[in-house]
């Protein structure tokens, strides 16, 4: 009877676990890391969906291009709403190219208005055009 019980209790204890482990991960589950919740406070709320690449958890952004110069691109970072939550300057290098509609661009051919695929690794500040792809220089960030 006691082999019974144990077994009942191991059978309860690991439906929760398998019930997590099929529902897919959300947004608001990620342990963010402190510094990327003190320069995008609203990293949650503008989350659209999340990657796995290398050991990492990446944040998928979807935002809209407001300025391409010769010392940056800005973006508002949009949240599943479509709505503007974060303004965002940021220096990709050369030959790093931006995701638009699934297909690679120039991020210097980009126009006002573009809307494009961003991320940033859960536990550290940063920008990536993709999971693999090298960090972007941030210049700036404004809560909007």
């Amino acid at each position: 009877m006691d082999v019974f019980k144990k077994l009942a209790c191991v059978a309860l204890l690991s439906i929760p676990a398998l019930a997590l482990a099929a529902s897919p991960k959300s947004c608001d589950a990620v342990n963010l890391g402190p510094e990327v919740l003190a320069k995008f406070p609203n990293a949650v709320r503008a989350c659209h969906d999340l990657s796995e690449k290398n050991g990492g958890i990446y944040m998928h952004y979807v935002a809209k291009v407001v300025d391409v110069a010769k010392d940056g691109v800005t973006v508002e970072m949009l949240d599943t709403n479509n709505k503007a939550v974060s303004r965002v300057k940021f220096v990709p290098a050369a030959d790093q190219m931006a995701k638009v509609e699934g297909k690679d661009e120039s991020f210097g051919a980009l126009k006002k208005g573009t809307k494009l695929d961003l991320y940033i690794e859960h536990s550290k500040w940063g920008l990536y055009a993709s999971p693999d792809g090298k960090r972007m220089t941030i210049v700036s960030q404004e809560t909007l």
